[in-house]
């Protein structure tokens, strides 16, 4: 579904886009990112982002040349170096971060389905033990909204089987096709190769469960251990080496009377000490395991 600008982007730009070289890249990143657009019409709308970039970089010279001066208000000509080439800049910024963000959301899309797997296996395994067929395994799994992406990808299985009445190998290939996660395509290959060498379905959902169950304990076990090393480093850098800092500097300051001192306190206290903690939350959180 396009929005409206998309829509003016595609009018625009679409018969060109049709006819770009980024057409299957698009389409690959677009699949796995879940975004329903059609991806000739996500380069017109990456062209048409690059398009406002530009005039919003001539809009920029423009103010520079003639409103500013008319206000009597000079800035220093060294900012022409940034001036003149922004229209070209900022084009090409809203180019590249508009094709970034597919890749973005894939990125997001398979951490999450990573961390939610061996739970959703966990669901599979006790649906093919009371005997459900697949395709009903796959419909109740996209019903579980807690198990986030992979409950999508189930409910894309689902919709090929049913909606499309595509047979169940096939709907796999798609999926192993479509999805981020290289987990997740080993877990669908595996049972496209139980299904067409007459395997045990159920034996092999069962034994994946489990063996991703002890690859999660595994990986939650690796997670503390870096955790206690963290904590340690955290403890060094954050807590005690800044106090250090602050006692040793202010104790110059009293000295001294340097007003160098007093500025370092002030850089310790309102830039190094949030940044610091703010790194340290960004490592943790893009560590963190699924609990």
């Amino acid at each position: 579904m396009l929005t409206k600008y998309q829509s003016i982007a595609y009018k625009i730009f679409g018969n060109l886009a049709k006819k770009s070289s980024q057409i299957e890249y698009i389409k690959v990143s677009l699949q796995k990112a879940f975004i329903e657009v059609r991806p000739e019409a996500y380069i017109a709308f990456a062209w048409m982002n690059a398009l406002m970039g530009a005039v919003a970089g001539i809009i920029l010279i423009f103010v520079y040349a003639t409103l500013l001066p008319a206000l009597g208000i000079v800035l220093p000509l060294k900012l022409l170096a940034i001036i003149i080439p922004s229209p070209i800049l900022l084009a090409a910024l809203a180019y590249f971060i508009t094709l970034m963000i597919p890749e973005s959301k894939v990125s997001s899309r398979k951490k999450d389905i990573e961390n939610k797997l061996p739970y959703a296996l966990n669901f599979i395994a006790a649906m093919a033990t009371a005997g459900v067929t697949p395709a009903i395994i796959f419909k109740n799994l996209a019903e579980q909204k807690v198990y986030g992406e992979v409950s999508k990808e189930a409910a894309w299985i689902y919709r090929d089987m049913a909606i499309f009445n595509i047979d169940i190998i096939t709907a796999l290939r798609n999926a192993v096709a479509r999805t981020p996660s290289i987990r997740f395509q080993e877990f669908l290959q595996g049972a496209i190769t139980t299904i067409t060498s007459g395997g045990n379905l159920k034996n092999y959902f069962m034994a994946k469960a489990d063996e991703y169950m002890r690859e999660n304990r595994r990986l939650q076990k690796e997670f503390l251990e870096t955790l206690g090393v963290l904590a340690e480093s955290y403890v060094t850098v954050v807590v005690a080496g800044p106090l250090f800092l602050i006692v040793m500097l202010s104790v110059m300051s009293l000295v001294g009377g340097g007003a160098g001192s007093t500025m370092m306190l002030y850089l310790i206290a309102l830039v190094v000490l949030p940044l610091s903690n703010l790194g340290f939350t960004f490592v943790i959180s893009s560590m963190a395991p699924e609990v």
